[in-house]
């Protein structure tokens, strides 16, 4: 614990974490860290992650962007051989990225329903055609056909 305190009072120690996060070949976890700096890892890491979260955050987006690059590298060096490891390979970086910063890399899927549906009309004058027109109409619910007859 008295290591713990050590590193929290030095003002160089964020800035570090963040270095070892981001930089090098093979970018460190906070796990990972906390056992090189023989720190409580669940204590180091609350730390961390609580009093310096927008490092971490910013941590996260540059490794989101860092694989997301790699995808694009990947995607492009592929060929009819490896398609499907490539394939396999970036849907999973996709995935970690996602995981890494939601809001950015990961899939939106948004259903909004109004209860209007609009409707393109063109109405087709002798061989010219008019300008559209959008009319817009409520949406009716369907109601199922009674069983046994066929609706058409």
């Amino acid at each position: 614990m008295a290591r713990l305190e050590d590193v929290k009072g030095d003002a160089e120690a964020p800035q570090e974490i963040f270095r070892l996060l981001t930089d090098g070949d093979e970018p460190q976890t906070l796990a990972e860290i906390a056992k090189a700096w023989r720190l409580p890892r669940g204590r180091f890491v609350e730390w961390f992650s609580t009093e310096h979260k927008e490092r971490l955050d910013a941590a996260e987006r540059v490794l989101g962007m860092e694989v997301c690059h790699a995808v694009k590298r990947m995607t492009d060096e592929a060929t009819a051989e490896n398609f499907a490891l490539v394939k396999f390979k970036t849907d999973r970086y996709l995935r970690l990225a996602g995981l890494l910063n939601a809001e950015r890399y990961s899939p939106k899927v948004e259903h909004k329903h109004s209860g209007v549906q609009p409707t393109l009309v063109i109405e087709i004058v002798g061989a010219v055609a008019v300008a559209p027109e959008v009319v817009v109409e409520e949406a009716r619910p369907t109601l199922p056909a009674p069983a046994g007859s066929w609706a058409i």
